[in-house]
């Protein structure tokens, strides 16, 4: 076989397979009514991997990637001595990443009328994009808030003296960074916690029944707070509430809690996600206590025909933007492991610069340019996010009576939190967000 056989001049974004289809749906692909929809469909539901920075890179599926960030020097302003200037070091900090694909398909059949078949195949277009946002956000939802609500839960059984404790969530307890590098832990590389204000120690996890082993023995009681040594810094409703188990009824959220947030982003040094503002995810349940709190309505007493009042929208205010998110999660007694809530608790989100790290493959465009069947499906990449370029797959009927169309939209890659072990402070983990708790009434 001769090179030619290659093809060279294979565009990813324009096959042959138009010409297999209905006039109708050809004349979509032509104009580009078929990617708007698409598009028009993905953008709104991506509003965590908005916030997202972007770090392509390459790999098998499966492959884990191992990402790193350099800490600084630690500032010595005291004046040298002797001859000659003393040597400094700066460590690094590291997390994983792991390379996945994830899809979804829809079949249409074209055996319809003439006047139905472009307005069915652009509708079933429509709820692919929306799958395909929907399930991207919840991707990155997830490995934010797994990262930023962990290292903080509290024990669901009472039992008598012993070395293991059930806790509502394992997340922020699996692994204790060992020299910048996440190692899982082990009696050789315990986590320091404490529990009920008492120091311990986590030798072992199980993710599975949710359990920690400790160093040493100790009588459970239900409600019993378990937090991390590493724990990110959190905010709470209500007064000495240190998990979502005690956060109780009439625990609202107040504009002084954003105001501690931001104020902890500042301290840390986090660089603002928007402008010189940073962002808040917020669910309408949030958004409507925050105009009942008194300080708020203050600094807006005498402005009713304003914006943030006439719209329910807070817009850009204290130095936050305010962005409606009704994904944002929250746990109610029905969630697995917080059996014993007596609120559901709602959990927005304040996030600054680099919280959260899109790693998607890098030149997924490339992927079929030399295969032999980049003729045989329609492909168009779908920019709508940094690190989001979603594939759009149109396949030609494949069944005997030539009118199974099946479109596929894919995204291959991970999300990654950074652990900000090396930032100045405290000894908290990812200082680039702030995790806030209150009662739903």
């Amino acid at each position: 076989m001769t090179k030619t056989a290659v093809r060279p001049w294979f565009r990813i974004d324009r096959h042959d397979v138009r010409s297999t289809l209905p006039a109708p749906i050809r004349a979509m692909m032509q104009d580009g009514l078929l990617d708007r929809m698409f598009r028009e469909s993905l953008a709104p539901e991506l509003l965590f991997p908005q916030i997202a920075d972007s770090e392509p890179w390459q790999g098998a599926k499966g492959d884990r990637k191992i990402m790193t960030r350099n800490g600084l020097m630690t500032p010595d302003p005291t004046p040298t001595t002797g001859s000659d200037a003393s040597t400094g070091t700066y460590s690094i900090e590291q997390w994983e990443v792991v390379m996945d694909q994830y899809g979804k398909s829809i079949d249409t059949d074209l055996l319809q009328s003439q006047m139905t078949q472009a307005s069915k195949y652009l509708n079933d277009v429509s709820r692919l994009g929306i799958h395909a946002g929907q399930t991207i956000n919840l991707l990155a939802r997830n490995k934010l808030y797994k990262a930023y609500a962990g290292g903080r839960t509290f024990c669901r059984t009472a039992g008598s003296s012993d070395t293991t404790i059930e806790v509502a969530s394992t997340d922020g307890f699996t692994h204790v960074l060992v020299n910048g590098v996440p190692t899982a832990v082990s009696a050789s590389t315990p986590l320091d916690v404490t529990i009920a204000g008492v120091a311990n120690t986590v030798t072992g996890v199980n993710t599975s029944t949710g359990t920690l082993t400790l160093g040493a023995a100790r009588a459970d009681v239900v409600g019993d707070a378990v937090v991390s040594a590493q724990a990110p810094y959190s905010v709470r409703a209500g007064t000495s509430n240190n998990t979502a188990f005690d956060v109780g009824v009439g625990d609202l959220i107040k504009f002084s809690h954003f105001r501690a947030a931001v104020a902890r982003l500042r301290r840390q040094h986090v660089p603002p996600a928007e402008g010189s503002s940073y962002v808040a995810h917020i669910d309408s349940v949030t958004e409507s206590q925050l105009f009942e709190d008194t300080e708020f309505q203050n600094l807006y007493r005498g402005r009713a025909d304003s914006p943030t009042y006439r719209d329910l929208a807070i817009g850009v205010f204290g130095g936050i933007v305010w962005v409606r998110n009704e994904v944002v999660p929250y746990v109610t007694a029905a969630t697995a492991g917080y059996e014993d809530l007596t609120t559901t608790v709602h959990r927005p989100i304040v996030v600054g610069a680099g919280s959260l790290i899109a790693a998607p493959f890098e030149n997924v465009a490339g992927m079929l340019s030399e295969t032999g069947v980049q003729d045989v499906p329609e492909i168009a990449m779908i920019n709508v996010a940094p690190g989001v370029d979603v594939t759009r797959i149109v396949r030609p009927p494949q069944d005997r009576y030539q009118q199974n169309v099946s479109t596929t939209w894919s995204w291959v890659g991970d999300y990654g939190v950074p652990s900000d072990s090396l930032a100045n402070g405290d000894p908290a983990l990812f200082k680039r967000a702030v995790v806030l708790e209150h009662s739903s009434n």
